[in-house]
């Protein structure tokens, strides 16, 4: 299954929680750098303006020192604030800037948490953040920033998400 939208580079009005389900499952069912960095991702929970989600730090995505590996990091940050997005903008955009600060290990063979939400959503700049913390402690591992251009722009002037998770 793919995710509905304009091939002509416009938008699909409006986002939805079921939009966010079907973005996920077309990523992870793409034969794509996505889906092969991110394979085990689980546990997903939407709501307007969030995705939550848990990633198991497997071997494939530790880095030489047992840890999560940054590019995984930053792969999650970019999927997961997008799924957010999708939620509540028909128009998954392009991203324009992603910036990640890596604050303490994502432990091999543990969990982490992935929590993204929109921060706003604009006439054609969406702004995205996610907090990646292990689930056994909570320790934030990182923290993530993304701006995307909505090319063609948002389907309404001004969003912003209030969640209840």
């Amino acid at each position: 299954a793919t995710t509905p939208m304009a091939t002509d580079g416009g938008i699909v009005p409006g986002g939805s929680v079921e939009m966010a389900h079907a973005f996920i499952r077309g990523l992870l069912a793409s034969d794509s750098f996505d889906r092969t960095a991110l394979a085990g991702l689980h546990d997903f929970k939407f709501e307007p303006g969030r995705c939550t989600c848990r990633f198991p730090v497997l071997p494939h995505v530790q880095n030489r020192y047992g840890t999560l590996h940054g590019g995984c990091i930053a792969t999650m940050v970019d999927v997961i604030s997008t799924a957010a997005l999708v939620t509540v903008c028909g128009n998954p955009g392009v991203s324009t800037d992603l910036a990640v600060s890596y604050m303490s290990p994502g432990p091999g063979s543990e969990e982490v948490l992935a929590d993204a939400r929109v921060l706003k959503v604009g006439k054609s700049l969406a702004f995205l953040e996610v907090t990646i913390t292990t689930v056994k402690e909570g320790r934030l591992v990182a923290k993530g920033t993304h701006t995307k251009f909505l090319v063609g722009g948002a389907d309404k002037k001004t969003t912003t998400a209030t969640s209840k998770l």
